[in-house]
Order: structure tokens, then sequence, then C-alpha cells
């Protein structure tokens, strides 16, 4: 089993190019910014949802994503955009 994965998770490290930090960079700010001034029902009508158990579960959803993106700066995931090339 092990000869199976050891090629699995090799991954070239990529150098990060300029736009791949304008890219973190635009997408982290877009969403910290939605994220501080849109509240539920702004959520849910940007989105198109009806408020309701799903619409409150995506909120949750997203504010969870936005938290978790500001545990990385932007090098971190302008080098995981480019390794995803």
């Amino acid at each position: 089993m092990t000869e199976a994965l050891e090629g699995a998770y090799e991954v070239e490290k990529p150098e990060v190019s300029q736009e791949a930090l304008e890219v973190a960079e635009n997408f982290t700010t877009a969403l910290n910014s939605f994220n501080w001034r849109a509240d539920y029902f702004k959520f849910c009508e940007v989105l198109g949802f009806t408020p309701d158990a799903y619409s409150e579960e995506k909120y949750k959803q997203f504010r969870e994503l936005v938290s978790y993106l500001d545990c990385f700066d932007k090098e971190a995931i302008a080098k995981m955009i480019e390794a995803g090339k």
C-alpha cells in the first residue's frame, strides 16, 4: 500500500508568481470585506438563497471559511494556488 501512495503527495515547490500573490490577496480581501459588511440576509440575497436551515448552514460554513483563510498568509495561499495548477 505504501508503494501506491509514494508519488501521490509529491508536489513541486512552485515559484510564487506575482499573479498568484494578487489572486490570493484579492480573494481573501474580497471575502473578508463581504463577511464584514454582509449579514445573514445579505448573504442569502447575494447567493439567491431563501432564509432557511440550508442557508443558515451555508452562512455558518462561509463564516468558518473566512476564519480559516485568515490562518494563512497570502504567500501560503499563493503557493497552494501555484501548486494546484
